[in-house]
């Protein structure tokens, strides 16, 4: 009996196996993309009868297998219109399924997959890195993306720089200072005015694109509008329910851990995500360890109102220095680092909150609100710059044993020098340099769709108001360089008020569009030297002391574009501004002649204007295989003051930088399962000083030269003597300004400083700092079915890194040329199905592979020395997602 019913199971097992193995199976596939740029959509979810379904991959592509019939497919994706269409699998290949965006959908929630290196909707030229890119790349941090951009050149670092150090179209790069860096589209530096300092920078793991803005459009964003803005747009609540693991390791200790969960619910979206990082650097004594949180919610609340809530925090810990390497300790070990006490510190937190609000279908207000708090300790050990032969002496054998034995049985002469911790009277010393910063502000945003005179107009109005507040604060520890408290020896408060805005109309009339723009900038802000004031007895009230700078600008702007079948053709001339900060915004102005102002005078330094045109073409061709721009630009900066670290043109300056940019992608296959991508960018570009009288206040306090760099400088004022004007010791601590000769060393030995003149009767053919002539890169990225692969080179020009164009190299490193230098990296990504909903993708990634070491920048020039770039790093690592 139950050998039979044993047999009547087994019947049954195989019917229904053979009946299941006869059903035809048929794969379906299709793309979705936005329906009104046509660019895919990247994790669009495709539900099938409610039953089953998939996510498109990051060119808008899905593929399923069903069985032979007809089905209802529900197509979602957060912030457009759901839609249903029919599937017959008769019919498999469904081609493009086009989502509308909803009214009420905010910008800051929106990622397209597009392989496009540019926005159309953004009027002038700009760059989009997609997330196809980040995805491959696993980059280090974002400055590895955006060295591929044209137009932006990276002054490098040491180690894993969350201090990104950006020059766009030729704007000095330390610290990002002339570049607007934004979150989600709100100013993310932790003063955007005062300090525009980049010293919070968001974490590229949590990076799902980027974009980068340069036409007259960004006068829609400030105060730093003058070369370019970076939007870093970090990713979105996923469609479907989703806890995504990402595990990384490689060299020298590299370890990043992401955990997130989000999902969207009807009409709410959700995300929280955690990212730790962890890297012991490239040198020695340069780890960093960063912990980033963050949570974002999107909510449809109704048809005509959403709202968008995005908090987080970042902290990081890392033994970053000023400091780095002279050409002969660069030479006979860049990896080395003996400045072990150096740490900074910060903490940063930030809010944003964004509701929208159609009271018409043709009217939209869109309410944001921000805050950001910012606290950094910078503790940096003292430094002094030695003689290689007298080393030893000067630190003793237990400091040079532990710290500098790389150097035991090397040569050296008179002109080798190395970066050591300053020793007094047997002892090293520390300093903090502390700040602390608050960001707030509300911002209104107005757009009105209507028809006037045959010609279709969107009026575009923006409304902020922003406060800023900033605390600097130097100790001095003199007992230890492990010291963490100390004297106080500056104390200086900082607060500024901003009420700025904009106007935009875009005109379109068949083919042409005309877009003019204007921005206004009103600024009330003062500076208190605390400790001076702690010194009079007779104080009324708090507000004494304040010292006002008070100002306001208006920044017009205007673009020109046609539209043809293959792209657009398009020209803007705008104003942009460099706000005047804590570096250069409480000077007197006169004539062009900069002063730190008198008792009684008022404080009236102007902002650092510039005038900005470009024309360019942007588009696709041979069937949209070939996607592109090419823009030239010609950009003139005037009352330009802060040049570079201690460069300061005290009479005011003006340079020209121009230039051409050309972008790339070609798709060489297109196939389902074969594709094959090129991309290509370049940026020729030239820079001049035309005018103005600058000092650098290192070259002769404490820049150590070498008998080239002595040469090489009395060469140049001999040559050109109505171009300097030389001053040297009087004997008495005074100094003499030395008129109609030629100088020789020994002039040169008592110099204590010159000044430079630019334009008529001086120096006419100057560069400025960090402008390589060439940039370029290429890449190459191959898919098939599951396995992805890819390889890119970077080129960078030769560059100088100082106003007076130094070619040759000082003995300390301070000044000199660049040389140009490449990298070349690549990827391997491999995606696995394990089932029951459980994705794995397995990838590695090679930056740098050739370990060719190259000098990256002077950063601090004096300071630093030389900073090395190109050390290869391997990473591997895992990504799931259940």
């Amino acid at each position: 009996m139950k050998f039979k019913s044993l047999r009547k199971l087994n019947l049954l097992t195989l019917a229904i196996f053979t009946q299941n193995f006869l059903v035809s199976q048929v794969l379906v596939t299709g793309t979705v993309v936005d329906g009104e740029n046509k660019e895919p959509l990247l994790g669009a979810q495709v539900i099938i009868d409610s039953i089953t379904g998939t996510l498109t991959d990051n060119h808008g592509f899905f593929k399923i297998s069903l069985e032979e019939g007809e089905y209802t497919a529900t197509i979602t994706y957060l912030g457009f219109e759901k839609k249903n269409i029919t599937i017959n699998t008769r019919e498999p290949d469904i081609g493009t399924i086009v989502l509308q965006l909803s009214n009420t959908t905010l910008e800051e929630v929106i990622v397209s997959a597009s392989a496009k290196s540019f926005k159309e909707d953004f009027k002038g030229s700009n760059f989009r890195i997609a997330p196809a890119t980040l995805t491959n790349r696993n980059p280090l941090s974002t400055e590895e993306l955006l060295k591929t951009v044209p137009g932006v050149n990276i002054v490098g670092d040491m180690g894993l720089s969350n201090r990104p150090n950006i020059s766009v179209r030729g704007s000095w790069g330390r610290r990002s200072k002339k570049v607007l860096l934004m979150e989600d589209g709100t100013p993310s530096a932790p003063a955007p005015y005062i300090a525009p300092g980049a010293y919070y920078n968001p974490v590229s793991d949590r990076i799902t694109a980027i974009e980068v803005y340069k036409g007259a459009d960004m006068l829609r964003y400030g105060p730093n509008n003058m070369y370019g803005a970076i939007n870093y747009i970090t990713a979105l609540p996923p469609q479907k329910s989703k806890l995504r693991l990402k595990l990384i390791g490689g060299q020298r200790n590299y370890q990043t851990g992401l955990i997130s969960y989000g999902g969207t619910w009807n009409n709410l979206g959700a995300l929280v995500e955690g990212v730790y990082k962890k890297f012991d650097g490239f040198t020695d004594n340069s780890s960093v360890e960063v912990l980033n949180l963050n949570a974002k919610v999107f909510a449809k609340l109704s048809n005509n109102q959403s709202l968008y809530f995005k908090v987080s925090g970042q902290s990081e810990d890392n033994q970053a220095s000023l400091s780095s390497q002279t050409p002969f300790t660069f030479e006979t070990d860049p990896t080395q680092n003996p400045l072990d006490a150096d740490q900074f510190t910060m903490r940063r937190y930030g809010l944003d909150i964004i509701h929208k609000w159609l009271p018409t279908d043709n009217l939209s207000f869109t309410s944001k609100a921000y805050a950001s708090d910012f606290e950094r300790d910078w503790w940096r050990q003292v430094t002094t710059k030695i003689r290689t032969s007298e080393l030893q002496n000067y630190v003793g054998d237990d400091i040079f044993n532990d710290r500098y034995n790389y150097l035991n049985n090397t040569t050296f002469n008179e002109e080798d020098y190395v970066i050591v911790g300053r020793i007094d009277d047997g002892k090293e010393s520390t300093t903090d340099s502390r700040w602390t910063y608050t960001v707030s502000g509300i911002k209104e945003t107005m757009k009105l769709q209507y028809t006037l005179f045959e010609a279709t107009q969107q009026l575009e109005s923006g409304l902020n108001l922003h406060r800023e507040t900033f605390k600097d604060r130097f100790l001095i520890a003199q007992n230890s360089r492990w010291a963490r408290s100390g004297d106080t020896s500056t104390d200086l408060w900082y607060r500024l008020w901003s009420l700025n805005g904009y106007l935009r109309n875009e005109i379109t009339i068949q083919n042409w569009s005309i877009t003019p723009i204007l921005r206004f900038e009103h600024v009330d802000m003062y500076r208190q030297n605390l400790i001076a004031l702690a010194q009079e007895p007779y104080l009324k009230n708090i507000e004494e002391g304040r010292e006002p700078n008070i100002y306001n600008q208006f920044l017009p702007g205007i673009t020109l574009e046609y539209r043809m079948s293959n792209g657009d053709l398009y020209g803007s001339i705008y104003e942009g501004m460099i706000a005047p900060s804590k570096v250069f915004g409480f000077l007197v102005e006169q004539d062009g002649i900069v002063t730190n102002p008198l008792s009684g005078e008022n404080i009236n330094i102007e902002p650092e204007l510039s005038w900005n045109r470009e024309i360019g073409w942007r588009g696709e061709l041979f069937q949209n295989r070939l996607d592109g721009q090419l823009t030239y630009f010609n950009n003139t900066s005037r009352n330009f003051y802060a040049g570079g670290r201690n460069e300061v043109f005290n009479e005011l300056g003006k340079i020209n930088v121009q230039g051409v940019e050309l972008a790339l992608g070609l798709d060489v296959l297109q196939g389902n399962e074969h594709k094959l991508r090129f991309s290509g960018n370049m940026n020729l570009m030239k820079s001049k000083v035309l005018e103005g009288k600058l000092e650098d206040k290192d070259l002769f306090s404490q820049v150590i030269h070498s008998a080239s760099t002595e040469m090489e400088y009395i060469n140049k004022v001999n040559n050109n003597r109505n171009a300097y004007d030389i001053y040297v010791s009087d004997g008495t601590g005074g100094e003499t300004l030395i008129t109609d000769q030629n100088i020789d060393s020994g002039t040169f030995q008592n110099m204590v400083k010159s000044v430079i003149k630019f334009g008529n009767q001086g120096v006419s053919d100057g560069e400025a700092p960090y402008t390589p002539l060439v940039t370029a890169n290429f890449g190459l990225n191959y898919n098939y079915k599951r396995i992805s692969l890819g390889v890119s080179g970077n080129l960078v020009g030769s560059q100088y890194t100082e106003f007076h164009n130094f070619d040759q190299e000082s003995a300390d490193g301070a000044i000199g040329k660049l040389s140009s230098y490449k990298t070349f990296d690549f990827y391997i990504n491999y995606d696995f199905e394990l089932g029951n909903g459980i994705d794995l993708n397995a990838f590695i990634n090679g930056k740098n592979i050739t370990d060719e070491i190259y000098r990256a920048s002077r950063l601090n020039r004096a300071t630093s020395g030389i900073f090395g770039g190109g050390f290869r790093q391997i990473i591997f690592g895992l990504n799931f997602a259940i």
